[in-house]
């Protein structure tokens, strides 16, 4: 039965570059059709050694090789199901852009079907059934038996492309391709599934992308789904008096009311204060900070005065023990 590429240089399918220069290295050496004059064995066993050698030594050929070896979940008794492997692209995004829903254009790479050949791997666009497993993709007894395992040959794909590989995919069916697709940016959502837009594989359907939301930190708020939250800084004054305050929420104004008597680090809670989307409106959160003015003028210095003396003449409050 045909070996894999890591086979025939003798290399395991983690192998590093420098493991596989090494690896052709010794075979090109060996079988090198100058030191084997004659001998066609060690001819085609060169041919092999070279093939997989100029496979595995791209990494996007070897990223396709890759794929098209081990793009089939494990079959069950009755049916086999090919599917291609799943991608994941990290974008950067601000959260303003989330509340306003703008678009988004992405664009990745992905292993797509040779157009050349129209995913067939063949020259003449055609396929054969793979003698091996009978178009099974199943190796030996394997629905008898339940030992399921696959073709090593057709690499459970049941056929095999006919004649000559194609010159652009040499036989893989797979090659480079970008795409590019579209979301559209909401509140909520922090990751997207974008079906059938990930890697391809050959007679299988293609894997899904996932597209991840990388949101930036805002320098003034932090947002939990639709909740808000910040720190409302206020004066000694609006902390003893109370006061009302208007904020801008990602340009929604919202009123705070400061009770009087409000202490440092308290919670003000304003319902449907924070970000709407759809039917549903995320409360806000102030936390407040007084902040102690460090300069003042004449005439505040004079009030803060007389409130200090008459704290001073106040009865100090007893404290209790512990």
């Amino acid at each position: 039965m045909p070996s894999t590429y890591y086979d025939i240089l003798g290399l395991a399918p983690d192998a590093s570059d420098n493991d596989i220069k090494g690896a052709y290295r010794k075979k090109a050496v060996k079988y090198h059709p100058d030191k084997n004059p004659g001998d066609k064995e060690a001819e085609e066993l060169f041919r092999e050694a070279t093939e997989a050698y100029e496979i595995l030594r791209d990494s996007e050929k070897r990223a396709i090789y890759d794929e098209r070896t081990t793009s089939q979940k494990s079959p069950s008794k009755y049916e086999r199901f090919r599917k291609g492997a799943d991608l994941k692209v990290s974008i950067k995004v601000k959260i303003e852009d989330m509340i306003q829903e703008k678009k988004r254009v992405i664009r990745t790479k992905r292993n797509g079907l040779c157009p050349d050949c129209e995913g067939t791997g063949s020259s003449e666009k055609k396929l054969d059934k793979c003698i091996y497993c009978d178009g099974t993709g199943l190796q030996g007894f394997a629905l008898v038996m339940g030992n399921i395992k696959k073709c090593s040959y057709c690499f459970g794909a049941g056929s095999k492309p006919r004649g000559k590989k194609c010159d652009r995919c040499r036989g893989m069916a797979l090659v480079s391709e970008t795409i590019q697709c579209e979301i559209v940016l909401n509140p909520i959502s922090r990751i997207f599934k974008l079906n059938k837009l990930g890697n391809c594989c050959f007679k299988g359907v293609p894997g899904d992308l996932y597209i991840e939301l990388n949101v930036e930190k805002n320098l003034y708020y932090k947002v939990k789904r639709l909740d808000v939250s910040t720190y409302i800084k206020i004066s000694p004054a609006q902390a003893v008096l109370g006061d009302t305050i208007s904020l801008s929420i990602f340009n929604k104004k919202i009123n705070i009311n400061i009770l009087p008597g409000t202490q440092n680090n308290a919670l003000i809670r304003v319902d449907e204060g924070g970000i709407k989307y759809k039917n549903e409106t995320g409360k806000f959160i102030g936390i407040v900070h007084i902040k102690t003015p460090t300069v003042i003028s004449c005439e505040e210095k004079e009030l803060y005065e007389k409130i200090f003396n008459i704290e001073r003449e106040m009865p100090c409050p007893k404290i209790l023990s512990v």
